[in-house]
């Protein structure tokens, strides 16, 4: 493009494959020279769309040389906010162009994507435009193409017309050695390079795509106040960049996986028990495992949802920078045991209970997995004996650790996922045991509240927390026992209901509303109606009183919540 004035050929294609950086190449060189004019096909539906285009940059670069052609042109309005062309000169537009820069020099014109032009335009009228133009000895027409883009038919056609209409056709293979770099900055390119070398593209779209991408997370996460030396932008820009490459360039496939000729594949599938399980392939298969800190491997699924919907878990962020922030660091070598002896990993076994039964609680739980995991995976390879129970473990985390009623099932997501299978048993155990602790003290709130006839805002939020703590039971291993339970407590706790008699307050009557939720967000849940045995005993509570208030109250209630009269 730079020689462009200096070849001596009059109609030149430039065809190479999509992404490889024509267009933004050929922008580029192009950039402040007036003599140059660039029209893109894209989407255009027949060739006096192009005339128009071009008329409209033939005027705008050079109205100097075309105010006797708006003189002439009656038709042709002329304003301050720029011009209107009537439909019926389109058709004479081509000639009049043709007749004004007949003794016109030093006139390139780029038409690019001819792929990418709309299936009515019949590709035989562009090169029937480049005979008619370039009879002019100062025009010079310029065509680009990805010829492996055209359908079959028009690919049929281009070929035989390029072949007898254009003098020089250059095949782009490649870009240039320094596109990436410049593209990505030197800062992010030696961050991300070793990973675009190890997976072999020719598709600089990607690259812009991850530039744009990376912009957009940083500008994002940068107000929450979470870089550190341990949580890092330069894991950021590698882990953005592998999202996007798995996505864009690999169409969101597993494609580095090797053949599935011993069961390859459904080992893999196997150990992380799902063939949707992506944030694991990125990490093993794009990133090979090659971040700054391990723990910010827990940002994959974040990022890659970030990506393709566009939105993310703030709160599920914010706790990842949290935990990777207090990465407990381990005193040995754990992940490089071929330079420990026997005797060096049997001492940081047996000095593990004592570190676990000694931290302070600033230690994150993370703590205890990063250093769990690294002993047991060991002992487990080496058939040593670990000494130590799932249920010890987890006992020393709850001891150590205030989980509250903030935790939900995301926030183990979020945990860093060792290859110890014990680690693993942990991890599902402590969800467990934490998810039973919440319901356990929401049903104790609830019980207790029955007895109340005003309630705080926090205990309006309580109930509120519990109808959504609900659907989370749902697809749990102990699904019909935690389900069960609740119901039990409900029925034998007056459906938790604090009756509605005499004068109540409005947080009272707000809250019996909650309870008759709650019972309906159950109903949904399970296959016996719940709704008809909560109906039943309400209506016995009716009978039971003769406040004539609290009856017209309580039908409220369930002709609201039950659809029944």
């Amino acid at each position: 493009m730079d020689k462009l004035d200096d070849l001596p050929y009059q109609k030149i294609l430039f065809d190479g494959t999509w992404g490889v950086g024509k267009t933004k190449h050929i922008i580029e060189s192009i950039e402040n020279k007036n003599n140059i004019h660039y029209i893109s096909l894209f989407g255009k539906r027949d060739i006096n769309a192009f005339y128009q285009e071009l008329y409209y940059l033939l005027l705008s670069k050079h109205e100097f040389k075309f105010k006797k052609i708006l003189n002439n042109m009656g038709k042709i309005n002329v304003s301050q906010f720029g011009f209107n062309i009537s439909i019926p000169l389109i058709s004479d537009i081509f000639k009049d162009i043709q007749r004004k820069l007949k003794t016109k020099s030093n006139i390139t014109i780029i038409i690019d994507d001819l792929e990418r032009k709309s299936d009515d335009f019949d590709i035989k009228e562009i090169f029937g435009f480049v005979d008619s133009i370039t009879k002019n000895n100062g025009i010079k027409i310029v065509l680009v193409a990805s010829s492996d883009n055209f359908s079959d038919k028009a690919k049929r056609i281009y070929e035989e017309y390029a072949e007898k209409s254009i003098d020089r056709i250059y095949k782009i293979t490649t870009y240039s050695g320094d596109a990436p770099q410049k593209i990505m900055g030197d800062t992010i390119w030696s961050e991300i390079s070793g990973i675009y070398l190890d997976n072999k593209f020719r598709n600089l779209r990607t690259l812009e795509k991850t530039d744009l991408f990376i912009k957009e997370v940083i500008n994002e996460i940068k107000h929450y106040d979470v870089f550190t030396d341990r949580f890092n932008k330069e894991d950021i820009y590698k882990i953005c960049f592998s999202v996007v490459l798995f996505v864009v360039e690999h169409k969101s496939k597993m494609k580095l996986l090797p053949e599935n000729k011993e069961g390859n594949l459904d080992t893999f599938y196997e150990a992380y028990n799902s063939k949707k399980n992506y944030p694991n392939y990125i990490w093993h298969y794009i990133l090979k495992r090659n971040l700054n800190n391990s723990m910010m491997q827990n940002l994959i699924p974040i990022i890659l949802e970030w990506f393709l919907t566009g939105d993310f878990s703030k709160g599920q962020f914010k706790e990842i920078a949290k935990q990777v922030n207090a990465y407990l660091e381990s005193t040995t070598p754990l992940l490089t045991p071929l330079f420990m002896s026997d005797e060096q990993i049997i001492k940081e076994i047996d000095d593990f209970s004592s570190f676990i039964e000694n931290v302070d609680e600033t230690t994150h739980i993370n703590g205890y997995l990063q250093r769990l995991g690294e002993l047991a995976h060991i002992a487990e390879k080496l058939n040593f004996d670990f000494k130590y129970t799932v249920d010890e473990v987890v006992d020393w985390i709850m001891k150590n650790n205030d989980f509250g009623n903030n935790y939900d099932d995301t926030y183990f997501d979020t945990f860093i996922k060792r290859e110890s299978s014990f680690v693993k048993e942990v991890i599902s155990t402590l969800q467990i045991t934490v998810k039973n602790h919440e319901i356990d003290n929401l049903l104790r709130v609830m019980s207790e509240n029955i007895q109340k006839q005003s309630f705080t805002q926090n205990e309006l939020d309580k109930i509120a927390e519990f109808r959504r703590f609900i659907p989370r039971l749902k697809n749990d291993e102990n699904e019909d026992e935690q389900i069960k339970k609740v119901i039990i407590t409900m029925k034998s706790n007056k459906w938790f209901l604090p009756l509605p008699l005499g004068e109540i307050s409005h947080s009272h009557w707000t809250y019996c509303h909650e309870v008759f939720k709650c019972i309906v967000e159950i109903d949904n849940w399970v296959e016996r109606p719940l709704i008809e045995d909560a109906r039943e005993y309400f209506k016995q509570e009716i009978n039971n009183y003769s406040d004539k208030v609290f009856k017209y109250r309580l039908q409220h209630l369930i002709k609201q919540y039950f659809l029944v009269l």
